[in-house]
């Protein structure tokens, strides 16, 4: 079992809770000004919206003033659910519930990992609403990549088991998903449909990550028509990147200053 989570709630923050149809609650905290653009910080596999990084960059915008939200998908965190049943369809559901919680105000959507994948899939579904976007160590495909792949026969006990246990890759407790997860996954590949973005999307992806690999990001941008997107490679960066947040961070201005022009 995850270890309880103990949140943090910054200054001027205010938590909010959503429900599904299903009756699951998506829970989150919210800096509001009350205009102006709205950054949605949405977390990775198996983290949440209170660790280190999601808190820092909360707080850099808290700090200038720039409403900020972030919440956790189901299965994570303080929402409800549980991982074993993470799917990314689930995942995107969270998402685009709480797009329609906020009024109709431009969205800067800031993913990471996994949340990048999440995060694009809300972009291409709210393209009216999205105004831009700051994906850290993007996570995409990551089931068609890592999952999909494994060894037939492994498959075929997964699928007769529906979950199956797979260790963490920092030496933390093993977890179970479903094998559902496979069939969800496919619907939403992003990396060989050629998708189109006319806003800033900013990609930062560290040249020594062992969980995604960043040769994942640049099959992305080969396939993708995003003529404002900017990518740094981050020299001997991991998959977490937490100690290279101020370098996140300029991005973030970056994307910020031009959207407010």
């Amino acid at each position: 079992m995850p270890e309880p989570i103990d949140p943090v709630i910054l200054p001027g923050e205010k938590e909010f809770c959503l429900s599904q149809p299903s009756g699951e609650k998506i829970r989150g905290h919210f800096y509001d000004t009350g205009n102006g653009p709205v950054g949605i910080y949405l977390h990775g596999f198996r983290s949440h919206s209170n660790g280190e990084k999601a808190l820092q960059i909360a707080q850099h915008a808290i700090a200038r003033e720039r409403s900020w939200l972030r919440f956790d998908i189901r299965g994570h965190g303080l929402s409800d659910g549980e991982l074993k049943e993470q799917l990314i369809s689930s995942g995107l559901s969270d998402l685009l519930l709480v797009f329609d919680s906020i009024p109709e105000r431009p969205l800067i959507l800031h993913g990471s990992s996994m949340g990048c994948w999440i995060s694009l899939l809300g972009a291409l579904r709210r393209k009216q609403s999205v105004a831009g976007m700051m994906l850290i160590a993007p996570a995409f495909n990551f089931v068609q990549n890592n999952l999909s792949t494994l060894p037939e026969p492994v498959l075929k006990h997964w699928q007769a088991e529906t979950y199956m246990s797979f260790p963490d890759a920092y030496d933390g407790e093993p977890y179970s998903l479903r094998f559902d997860i496979i069939d969800d996954a496919k619907p939403y590949d992003v990396i060989n449909s050629g998708i189109e973005l006319n806003i800033p999307v900013h990609i930062v992806h560290g040249d020594n990550d062992p969980i995604i690999p960043i040769s994942n990001t640049e099959n992305f941008i080969r396939h993708a028509k995003i003529p404002k997107l900017v990518f740094e490679r981050i020299p001997n960066g991991d998959h977490r990147l937490t100690d290279h947040i101020p370098q996140i961070n300029d991005h973030i201005d970056r994307i910020w200053q031009e959207i407010d022009r």
